[in-house]
């Protein structure tokens, strides 16, 4: 996709294939949360895409329609993006379940500040407040206190355990969620999660600052033979020198060889496991010691590992969780060179990325 002008007549197949992909990527993620109940790797997350794709996703097949309020002025969410896929997806199919007949659903969300006094459920600050109505068969008023207990359900179809992972993972964001019903008039979910209110995106600036190049020297550890290969281009292009290690007793030592010949890595760039060998959380205490200041992110597919969800309390300056699009990847590296304590990385769903 970086060829892409080479390749005209090929990119739109690029995009679906990159775009099944990261389909792929969620479903799994959802799979992962929902069998391990992983913390969320939170960054700021722009939802009216998101859920605008997760609610039409689930919808097909279906006969009900879906409506939008969702304004363009949200604060961006401090929210995991799968796990909240996740949340939007198992809501819908909640209320497609009580509309066997077809219906509607709307989905609309606004911008809420919670005072110590306005809510007693939420810690005061700033909220994206995000409400969910079906104009399905409604729920019995002894039910509703019900709804988010293991294994608790009503439907002839259904397991009880989509809206416990609901719960579960809003609770596990900071959030809160409630439900209110009425026999015969359908049932309203509204839930809240932490915004991120100081975080004001000046997309042009971005994107110009996006196609700036880079320079540097890059350390980049990973076992796997083709991320070692693909992030090499990408770096390469980018306009970093690269090296490149297998495990970290590999980059611990390139990383001092360099140091003491006085042409030190302005970045590191570490898996967090690695089978058999040591990985990127052992890596960065021996960086450390050699040079207290090193730039040093922490890539992985285990979302579920804690290192991911505080990684600066482990001494690396920023993270991206695999599979990473270049746009996530380049912004991390941005702000790492920079040498300021990076900001939560932004999500941009929909946005043309490549590999």
């Amino acid at each position: 996709m970086l060829d892409a002008e080479a390749l005209s007549q090929t990119e739109r197949y690029l995009r679906e294939a990159e775009r099944a992909t990261l389909r792929a990527r969620d479903l799994t993620q959802q799979l992962l949360t929902f069998a391990k109940g992983g913390d969320p790797v939170c960054a700021a997350v722009l939802l009216p895409e998101i859920v605008t794709e997760v609610a039409q996703f689930a919808l097909h097949g279906s006969r009900v329609k879906c409506e939008f309020d969702l304004p363009a002025n949200l604060w961006p969410a401090n929210a995991d993006k799968g796990q909240l896929g996740q949340v939007v997806q198992n809501l819908v199919i909640n209320a497609i379940q009580a509309m066997p007949e077809g219906g509607t659903i709307r989905i609309g969300a606004h911008n809420e500040t919670v005072t110590i006094d306005s809510h007693k459920s939420l810690a005061p600050g700033d909220y994206v407040h995000l409400i969910v109505t079906d104009t399905g068969t409604g729920i019995r008023a002894e039910h509703l206190v019900n709804i988010f207990d293991p294994y608790f359900t009503t439907k002839q179809q259904g397991s009880g355990l989509g809206l416990t992972t609901v719960y579960s993972i809003i609770k596990k964001h900071n959030g809160h969620i409630e439900v209110e019903s009425e026999l015969g008039r359908g049932t309203t979910f509204h839930f809240w999660l932490p915004a991120l209110r100081e975080q004001q995106l000046d997309l042009p600036e971005q994107q110009k600052e996006s196609m700036s190049p880079l320079k540097g020297r890059v350390l980049f550890m990973d076992d796997e033979e083709p991320i070692v290969q693909m992030a090499s281009t990408l770096l390469q292009r980018l306009g970093f020198e690269v090296e490149v290690t297998r495990d970290g007793a590999e980059t611990v030592q390139k990383f001092e060889a360099a140091h003491a010949a006085g042409r030190p890595f302005d970045l590191v760039v570490m898996d967090l496991t690695v089978p058999g060998g040591m990985g990127g959380r052992e890596a960065i205490e021996q960086l450390r010691q050699i040079d207290p200041g090193v730039k040093a992110i922490v890539s992985s597919g285990y979302s579920s590992d804690p290192v991911l969800a505080n990684y600066r309390a482990y001494g690396f300056r920023g993270m991206v969780a695999k599979p990473y699009k270049i746009d996530d990847f380049t912004r991390v590296l941005r702000e790492v060179m920079r040498g300021s304590r990076p900001p939560i990385p932004i999500i941009f769903p929909g946005q043309p990325e490549g590999r």
